[in-house]
């Protein structure tokens, strides 16, 4: 039974009254059905829809446990010719335990209920079970964690129109005793459980709340002060929740670029990943044999490629494959260049030792240079690591970025102008490639509000075909498809374009809004240029040491009224919205250095757009797979588009 020491008075047993309602009062009240109220406890009662098919709450009057506590148990009663039936038991009332407090759905075939049935969570927990056209009651179900505790849960009431159970408890966090909580359903199960606070909740015993249909006025009782005495039923007032403030609209170029022919400057990461266990170089890297140094060029450098590149910034990573034989080429032609090797292992100094010397061995053994030329140096963490004491997250990706060799030099020869440093790239390589959906060709999707409104969000993109396709969900309010990927092989269309928002409480918030997309064909002489700026991991200033850089190197290279576009990416380490952050304030910090620039020149021809894509790994730059691949994500991609 459930038990609270407020029921064990010399006061009367508990009967079934109806009243009307008048007002916030209600009067004249009077017994339901003698035949339903027994010689003990009678209630809580909870009706169908129709008014016609009844479950309630009686005392066992038979049988008592060993500490003379009556159980509860749970019967049904339809409506028949004017008159209520006898009572029928519930399947699974039980002599060994309570069940109880029963609230039916609207159609009567769902019942939440109360039970202290073995396996629940502790104390009394709330069920539940839903039965078929014949009558026939399925399994109960335990609602779980988020609505059961340690203690007590209690007077279950699911308001079906938001999707919304209301219940007592004194298990979860209240204001004493007794509580009212509120959750939405979320299938499969439940989300986690609010108090719903002042008024309804005070530091006395507060419970059975009910509401209205329309969830306009509910009534919940309380022995709080100011009462008549005892437990009272109280009237309470519901506001409707606030709409959510987001406003959802959509940008799309006037004319979507298909691809663009672009030259870009790539940075040349100086770092050689190792891994996990092994002293060799990973057979990922393009490794040549000795009689193919004559016929290596940097501009070449497809020829060599013996490995299945993702198609993702395929061009990319060909070069960055290849970055042992680029080094190697360049010391060939600067011969008083030289290099230093830090291998960096958690196994400790002897292991990094043994991996800078797998570099070395290869330096010199395939492409002859003297060994005076490059020293080796092992330890257990590279100068610039990517895990950091007190680190608990992600470790193993960290690791996996720490294990490398990094080639050092003071060599202006081989390193990216105005740049030194432990953490310096070897001098960027130049190529031209076709950039299939270049930036400027996505179309943006605003859904300003709903990073704080919605749990997620989604989009429904329909053609004048009627044809729907489908993308989400998102957390941040901002999203940019590429428009070649909603128009296929279309050259222009019409869109609708349908935004489902979920709001934390469960609830859907619909916009609609249209847009038309055209295909355009570039000019085969229209030429965009791109550079990059990497990071090291969770580094926002290195963009300090790029200042002279954008300065000196791109900022000539911008022609009149050009259109630059700053995009900014992280990897998949951390926190998502932190990563979103910081690849926007990275490319803010790129653009005012770019503007600063501008201005002292005396240009104001230039317009700029800002991007942040965070870790978003449908728009990044790169895979995740690999650490090289996560050490290219941290960047700042940097493109100048010609004016139309």
């Amino acid at each position: 039974m459930i038990v609270r020491n407020y029921n064990w008075t010399n006061k009367p047993f508990w009967d079934i009254y109806v009243s009307e309602i008048d007002g916030d009062q209600l009067k004249d009240p009077e017994v339901f059905d003698r035949r339903l109220n027994g010689k003990l406890h009678d209630g809580p009662v909870s009706f169908s829809n129709d008014g016609n098919y009844l479950a309630f709450t009686k005392n066992n009057p038979h049988d008592k446990t060993k500490d003379k506590i009556v159980e509860l148990q749970i019967y049904f009663s339809n409506f028949q010719d004017g008159d209520w039936s006898d009572p029928e038991p519930f399947i699974l009332n039980n002599e060994k335990y309570s069940v109880g407090h029963p609230n039916l759905t609207s159609d009567g075939l769902t019942m939440y209920f109360v039970s202290d049935m073995p396996g629940g969570f502790g104390g009394t927990d709330i069920y539940r079970i839903t039965r078929d056209a014949k009558g026939l009651w399925g399994k109960a179900e335990n609602l779980g964690v988020n609505v059961n505790s340690t203690g007590d849960e209690m007077f279950p009431f699911f308001e079906e129109k938001n999707g919304k159970l209301f219940f007592t408890s004194n298990g979860h966090y209240g204001l004493g005793g007794l509580d009212i909580y509120e959750c939405w359903i979320n299938e499969p199960g439940f989300g986690n459980a609010y108090n719903v606070g002042y008024p309804l909740n005070t530091r006395y015993d507060d419970y059975a709340f009910i509401g209205n249909n329309e969830l306009t006025k509910g009534y919940f009782s309380s022995n709080r002060e100011g009462g008549s005495g005892g437990d009272d039923i109280y009237s309470v007032g519901i506001k409707a929740p606030d709409e959510p403030d987001v406003l959802f609209t959509v940008y799309s170029p006037e004319n979507i670029a298909t691809e663009r022919m672009v030259r870009e400057t790539f940075p040349l990461r100086n770092y050689i990943f190792f891994d996990i266990g092994s002293t060799d170089i990973p057979d990922r890297y393009i490794l040549l044999k000795k009689d193919q140094v004559n016929d290596f060029r940097e501009d070449r450098l497809e020829q060599f490629v013996t490995i299945d590149l993702p198609g993702r910034s395929k061009r990319q990573l060909i070069v960055y494959y290849n970055v042992l034989n680029i080094l190697g080429d360049r010391m060939l032609k600067n011969p008083s260049s030289s290099i230093k090797l830090i291998g960096s292992s958690e196994l400790g100094p002897n292991d990094g030792t043994k991996m800078s010397e797998s570099v070395k061995t290869y330096l010199t053994s395939i492409f002859g240079i003297d060994a005076s030329r490059i020293s080796t140096e092992g330890r257990y963490k590279p100068k610039l690591p990517s895990e950091q004491p007190g680190g608990i997250l992600e470790l193993e990706l960290l690791r996996e970025g720490d294990r490398r060799v990094s080639v050092e030099s003071s060599s202006p020869a081989l390193l990216m102008e105005y740049l030194s440093g432990p953490d310096a790239p070897l001098k960027p390589v130049q190529f031209a490639a076709s950039q299939t959906a270049p930036i400027d060709s996505y179309v943006a999707f605003n859904a300003t509000g709903a990073s704080k409104a919605f749990s997620s969000w989604s989009m429904e993109i329909s053609d004048e075909k009627g044809a729907v396709q489908y993308f989400g969900p998102y957390t941040h309010d901002t999203v940019s498809i590429p428009g070649k990927t909603i128009l296929g092989t279309s050259p222009m269309g019409d869109f609708k374009v349908t935004m489902i928002g979920k709001t934390k409480h469960n609830k859907r918030v619909i916009q609609d809004t249209t847009v038309r997309m055209v295909l355009w064909n570039l000019p085969e002489n229209e030429e965009g240029l791109r550079f990059s700026i990497i990071y090291e991991f969770n580094d926002s200033d290195a963009i300090l040491i790029y200042d002279k850089y954008l300065t000196e190197i791109v900022l000539p290279k911008i022609p009149a009224n050009a259109n630059v576009i700053i995009h900014g990416y992280t990897d998949v380490i951390g926190e998502d919205d932190y990563n979103l952050k910081l690849s926007m304030a990275r490319a803010n910090d790129a653009k005012q250095i770019m503007e600063k620039g501008l201005s002292k020149a005396g240009r104001s021809d230039v317009s700029f757009e800002v991007h942040g894509f965070g870790e978003d790994e449908n728009l990044s730059q790169f895979n995740n797979k690999y650490p090289e691949e996560r050490f290219y994500n941290r960047t700042v991609v940097i493109d100048i588009i010609p004016r139309k």
